[in-house]
C-alpha cells in the first residue's frame, strides 16, 4: 500500500530516534523530510545546508547536536529537509527557559502554552498539506510523540498515512520511557490497523 505520509514519532532521545529515521528514510527515498525539530529551517539547497553545517547553529530550543545527524543524512542524499514549526516553537524567551530547565509553569503559562500547541499543530498540517502538493513520492514527517496521540490534531485531519513510532502494549503511541518495560516500534496505519515490530 503506498502511503501519502509516514510519520515517524521522534521520543526526544529515550530512544535512539535517528536510528529509526536512518532505516525509514533510506527504505522510502522521499523528496522531502519534514522535521518540527528544525522549526521554521527549509534545508532546500546544497548552500542551505553547507551555510548550516558551517554555523551549527539552529535556535534557543533545539541544539544543532540533536539533528545534525539528520542534517547529514539528507544532505548526503540530496533529500530536502524543510522545518514545519515556528522559531522557538513559538515560545517567548520567559516560556523558553522555563520549558528547558523544565521549571514549573503558572496558570496562565499554562494556558499561554496550550494556545501555542494548538496554533503550532495547525502549522505543522499546513507545512504537510503545502510539502505534499510538491511531491508524487510520500511524505516523510518527524514530529515529536505527543503530536501522533490518539486524537491528535494531525491523525484527526490527515488520511493515507501510516505511523511508526514506540508502542504501548494496546497499541497506541508512548511519549516517555516506561520503567522496566523494552520499548518497541510499531505501526498505525490510518484505516486503524496496528502491527508491531
Amino acid at each position: 500500500m503506498d502511503f501519502s505520509f509516514i510519520f515517524i514519532g521522534n521520543t526526544h532521545s529515550f530512544l535512539d530516534d535517528f536510528l529509526k529515521q536512518k532505516e525509514i528514510i533510506e527504505l522510502v527515498n522521499p523528496e522531502f523530510v519534514l522535521y518540527e525539530q528544525l522549526e521554521n529551517l527549509e534545508l532546500d539547497s546544497k548552500e542551505k545546508f553547507e551555510d548550516i553545517l558551517k554555523k551549527r547553529r539552529i535556535s534557543n530550543m533545539t541544539s544543532f547536536e540533536e539533528v545534525e545527524k539528520l542534517i547529514r543524512l539528507c544532505f548526503d542524499k540530496r533529500i530536502n529537509l524543510i522545518g514545519i514549526d515556528f522559531p522557538n516553537f513559538g515560545f517567548d524567551s520567559n516560556l523558553q527557559e522555563k520549558i528547558k530547565n523544565k521549571k514549573r509553569l503558572t496558570c496562565s503559562e499554562e494556558n499561554r502554552l496550550k494556545e501555542i500547541i494548538r496554533k503550532r499543530e495547525k502549522r505543522h498540517l499546513s507545512k504537510i498539506l503545502e510539502y505534499k502538493q510538491k511531491t508524487k513520492s510520500p511524505l516523510i514527517v518527524i514530529v515529536g510523540c505527543w503530536h501522533l496521540r490518539k486524537g491528535s490534531f494531525l491523525r484527526e485531519k490527515l488520511t493515507n498515512y501510516k505511523i511508526i513510532a514506540p508502542l504501548d502494549e494496546k497499541g497506541e503511541v508512548i511519549f516517555g520511557p516506561k520503567e522496566g518495560k523494552e520499548m518497541k516500534y510499531g505501526e498505525i496505519i490510518s484505516n486503524g490497523s496496528k502491527n508491531k515490530n
